[in-house]
């Protein structure tokens, strides 16, 4: 729901709550672009989203046009910028991203190339092909992610050996978030946790890998500048301006990458916290203060609140979003009707149906083609109903399970919140909270990662005086999920099957 104020009702509502300067967040998601602009009191006065643009020109390569991603993120701003109540001015703007998606441009910013997506598996089988004699266990506690073969160490070998030309001309080497950042300041530069994903950066000296830029033959001088998030860039280019409707003063700020960011928006930042973040993946993030523990058990690190605060770590089911969706249209939904809110009437099925989905039990990890099959077979024996309460169970039991695992490896979780579209769900909150046993908070939708990202901009600009200031101040509708302790039992009983 948006606000559409005439100028009268502009200039009392910017009075009200003091907007004189706003703020602006994006999330540069993988099947969305979403955005909010915020006050300086924590009013969300707008928020929109639009898709993104990937293509898969042949098998295992997933791709973006880096030019019509920037005219997405350009429109997306202009949606917000027409919702500013005459007399306020967005101060400055910053954004999460989805990163680990690769692009090579020339000297005044051309792309070279589009833009390769973290979901491309061009070089995952042929790692050695393209990378001969690369530790890959020896990528981790230097990058702090595994090695996977789909991400930008991965892409630029192939670019290197695969079109030789454009890596040669490439005056610059970077992400789609440096490139965006590009476009609209004239300045190249990436954050600590941005940098993570490009898998050139050493996270504990927080500066490039010298070994991996001289696999690769890149100069540093072909990557962006380092800093903390929360770091001032620099002002809007006149073009840039024109571009989003924004003035040439508005301040771009370093961000994050979205997890980390939507775990600033959620107040997530302490030890014991929790955020569950649900969308084309699945992630949990903790805050944890040591990193080596982090490491044993296998998770992502992030650089967040370090060197003076915790480290930020992340487990992930990685398109268990993707086999939902595809659970959903192709056995659940039965009709184009009922496509056209197709959630909606997920989330109805799974509520008419009871705790144990009559005894469907659903497996979402692994090969989803495989999954998919039995849910055909499964749909001549269970109803729609039960399906889709199964797969709302299969994916709260996958989280209990991670949870107590790292419960014993001394990672507690005391505190979750879930944020992403499942959290907009009537049931889905509270199986999970059922099927763990744990009290959840829900409230920031899809909106969290660009919450966080917002709340930078305004340290970065000096509107909040601090984190902490940011996300106290943003007045977004919280509630809580209190488990029903005879579920939980009944659960952990299934569980145990």
């Amino acid at each position: 729901m948006f606000l559409v104020l005439k100028s009268e009702e502009q200039k009392g509502y910017a009075e009200r709550y003091y907007m004189k300067d706003l703020l602006i967040g994006l999330d540069l998601g993988t099947s969305a672009l979403k955005g909010v602009l915020i006050s300086a009191s924590g009013d969300i006065i707008a928020q929109d989203k639009v898709s993104t643009c990937i293509t898969r020109p042949e098998p295992g390569y997933v791709e973006v046009s880096a030019e019509k991603h920037y005219s997405n993120v350009c429109a997306l701003i202009r949606i917000l910028a027409e919702k500013v109540p005459e007399g306020s001015q967005v101060r400055a703007l910053s954004m999460a991203a989805a990163s680990g998606n690769t692009l090579l441009a020339g000297a005044d910013g051309e792309p070279l190339t589009p833009i390769i997506n973290w979901m491309d598996t061009r070089v995952k089988e042929r790692i050695e092909e393209y990378m001969p004699g690369l530790d890959a266990k020896g990528v981790y506690p230097v990058v702090g992610w595994p090695f996977s073969g789909t991400f930008p160490l991965a892409h630029l070998a192939w670019f290197r050996k695969e079109q030789p030309d454009a890596y040669r001309k490439a005056s610059h080497i970077c992400m789609n978030s440096d490139y965006i950042l590009y476009k609209l300041t004239g300045k190249w530069g990436m954050d600590y946790s941005t940098a993570t994903t490009f898998f050139l950066q050493d996270q504990m000296k927080r500066e490039f890998y010298e070994p991996f830029l001289k696999m690769l033959g890149i100069d540093e001088e072909q990557l962006s500048p380092l800093s903390q998030s929360g770091t001032v860039l620099g002002p809007l280019t006149k073009q840039a301006a024109q571009d989003t409707g924004l003035d040439t003063d508005t301040l771009t700020v370093l961000g994050a990458f979205d997890h980390p960011c939507a775990a600033r928006g959620t107040g997530s930042v302490e030890p014991g916290d929790l955020l569950m973040s649900c969308g084309t993946s699945w992630v949990g993030f903790f805050p944890v203060m040591d990193r080596d523990r982090a490491i044993s058990q296998n998770l992502l690190i992030d650089p967040f609140l370090s060197p003076d605060g915790p480290w930020g770590t992340m487990f992930s089911f990685t398109g268990i979003g993707v086999a939902i969706d595809r659970y959903i249209d192709e056995i659940i939904i039965d009709d184009v009707e009922e496509a056209h809110d197709k959630y909606f009437v997920f989330s109805s099925m799974a509520e008419k149906a009871q705790l144990g989905a009559g005894g469907l039990i659903l497996s979402l990890e692994g090969d989803t083609n495989k999954a998919l099959e039995q849910g055909h077979v499964l749909k001549d024996t269970y109803s729609r109903e039960n399906i889709s309460r199964a797969v709302m169970e299969g994916a709260a039991f996958l989280m209990r399970r991670k949870i107590e695992d790292l419960a014993e490896a001394g990672i507690q979780a005391s505190n979750i919140t879930m944020v992403g579209g499942p959290a907009e769900s009537p049931v889905w909150p509270q199986i999970l909270a059922d099927v763990t046993g744990l009290e959840f908070r829900i409230g920031f939708g899809q909106t969290a990662g660009a919450l966080g990202s917002a709340v930078l901009a305004g340290v970065g600009s000096g509107v909040f005086k601090g984190l902490e200031h940011g996300y106290t101040s943003l007045t977004c509708d919280v509630k809580t999920i209190i488990p029903d302790q005879e579920a939980h039992r009944e659960y952990s009983k299934l569980a145990e099957e």
